[in-house]
């Protein structure tokens, strides 16, 4: 099925699952205007809206057997689009160096463009290692928004102590994204190879066929 009958099938767009995902791209604008604005605490709100859709929408497919071709491809995809946009804000708002967010980016753009232009909208293929990537970086970056809002709420204040729990989640919670990172990298690896397989496969049927 061609990319464009996956996003204009308006039966596909009415499942409970594929509605959960399109809540959680929705509520990403609103976040990175949350966090440009230093409204830490808030943004911490939506971004978990955003962590729990991202297994909801899986967990109820699976379980009520409403799984769709666009469901497939739409969920890695925003999975993607989540931590690209999610670490845009963080670097628009100081809280990250640009550089992490370009290394993130990178991988998704030229995987993207190979499965869209070449494969023409294959699903993305779904494997462990880019589960635990996604897991670590999800975690690194909500740990890093809490230390944050605990430093800008109570640092030149007389709760020092609450202070230095901040700083130390910001370190912790840098040491938990950059491993994360790493995993985003070897995922990418991963995730290519199959791609190349995949159009293999599809050049070998038109050889056939």
């Amino acid at each position: 099925m061609q990319l464009t009958d996956r996003l204009f099938r308006t039966d596909e767009w009415r499942t409970v699952p594929n509605a959960i995902t399109a809540v959680r791209l929705l509520l990403l604008p609103v976040f990175v205007v949350l966090i440009v604005g230093q409204h830490y605490w808030s943004s911490m709100v939506v971004i978990a809206i955003v962590f729990v859709t991202d297994f909801l929408d899986g967990f109820i497919a699976r379980r009520t057997g409403t799984t769709s071709e666009l469901g497939k491809w739409l969920d890695p995809v925003a999975d993607r689009l989540t931590v690209i946009v999610v670490v845009l804000a963080f670097a628009l708002g100081g809280l990250v160096h640009w550089l992490t967010f370009v290394l993130l980016l990178l991988p998704d753009v030229l995987l993207t463009s190979y499965a869209l232009v070449v494969l023409r909208g294959a699903s993305f293929p779904v494997s462990w290692i880019g589960k635990v990537r996604t897991a670590l970086i999800f975690v690194g970056l909500l740990l890093l928004l809490v230390g944050y809002a605990f430093v800008s709420q109570w640092r030149g204040t007389d709760q020092a102590g609450l202070d230095q729990a901040g700083q130390t989640m910001v370190v912790v919670s840098a040491a938990v994204l950059y491993l994360g990172l790493v995993g985003h990298w070897i995922a990418a690896v991963v995730y290519a190879r199959a791609l190349v397989r995949q159009h293999r496969g599809l050049r070998e049927q038109r050889r056939t066929a």
